[in-house]
């Protein structure tokens, strides 16, 4: 019995001192692990932190793999563009800066309008014809021509009726004899008139225009004044900016440069002179054809 008791004895002591370890063993576990978890996650958390900051560091500052600065780049790209964009307007603006100043302005005593009739028409026509000068006449700012031409055998009449010009009289005078060629068409959107009027005897110019011509100029009509056209007010493109040329008249000599839309005078000796009035030359017109012209030059009397 006393064995038992010693056996349960020592039993019993072992149970309780197997309890306490485990409750020692368990209280450390536990108050070990926060520690742990804490040093991990701080270990973690500033890794994690300084390796993101470090590479976004290093990225923004070191060049890419091609070796090329990105913040450099930025930059250079940013300084030309200013530059370049600087650059071309200056250029642009010093380039409009050096035009004429006749490009933008107009004399409104620049008038080439005129009508030609014939048989007491002005419409459609297209004649060359010898004509004798029946009377000249001012009227109301117009010089008008009356004439008797012939068609072959058939007699036929016209009328000549231009602006006056201030330099003077037409040089042309009742029982003068001239050779009148004149064309009109009306092609309903646009209608085109040209005339020569020279002195039968010797062919020299007495009156020539286009009212208007809408195409190439056809500097012939004009001799024995040649012209030249200059693209001086800008370039030739197609976006219906009309502009106005430079026309360079010369005769024997003489040299005289008009716009579009002013007039002026070559003297031809004798006490007579062309009165030139160029109300319209112009280019990139719209829309059948990239040039129009109308312009008139008539012989004057301007005296000794």
């Amino acid at each position: 019995m006393i064995a038992f008791r010693g056996f349960n004895y020592w039993v019993f002591t072992g149970l309780c001192c197997g309890a306490m370890a485990c409750s020692t063993a368990q209280e450390g576990s536990s108050q070990t692990a926060p520690q742990e978890t804490e040093g991990a996650t701080e270990g973690v958390t500033e890794g994690a932190t300084e390796g993101a900051t470090e590479g976004a560091t290093e990225g923004a500052t070191e060049p890419t793999d091609t070796g090329v600065d990105p913040t450099e780049g930025a930059t250079e790209g940013a300084t030309e563009g200013a530059t370049e964009g600087a650059t071309e307007g200056e250029t642009e603006g010093e380039t409009e800066g050096e035009l004429p100043a006749a490009c933008s302005e107009s004399d409104p005593a620049a008038l080439a309008e005129f009508v030609v009739e014939i048989d007491d028409s002005d419409g459609h026509h297209d004649v060359d014809l010898p004509c004798t000068v029946g009377a000249v006449a001012t009227e109301a700012g117009k010089s008008v021509t009356t004439l008797t031409c012939l068609d072959g055998d058939v007699p036929r009449s016209a009328k000549l009726i231009l602006p006056a010009a201030p330099e003077g009289e037409v040089a042309w005078a009742a029982g003068d004899n001239v050779q009148l060629a004149s064309r009109f068409e009306n092609l309903e959107v646009y209608s085109e008139k040209q005339l020569e009027l020279r002195a039968a005897a010797d062919d020299a110019l007495l009156a020539a225009g286009f009212a208007p011509r809408v195409g190439g100029l056809i500097p012939e009509v004009f001799a024995p004044i040649a012209i030249e056209l200059t693209e001086a007010c800008g370039p030739v493109h197609f976006d219906a900016l009309e502009t106005s040329y430079q026309l360079d008249f010369t005769l024997e000599g003489q040299a005289l440069s008009l716009f579009s839309g002013h007039r002026g005078e070559l003297a031809i000796g004798g006490g007579e002179s062309f009165a030139i009035d160029v109300e319209r030359a112009q280019y990139n017109t719209c829309c059948h054809a990239l040039e129009s012209f109308t312009m008139l030059v008539r012989r004057v009397e301007v005296g000794e």
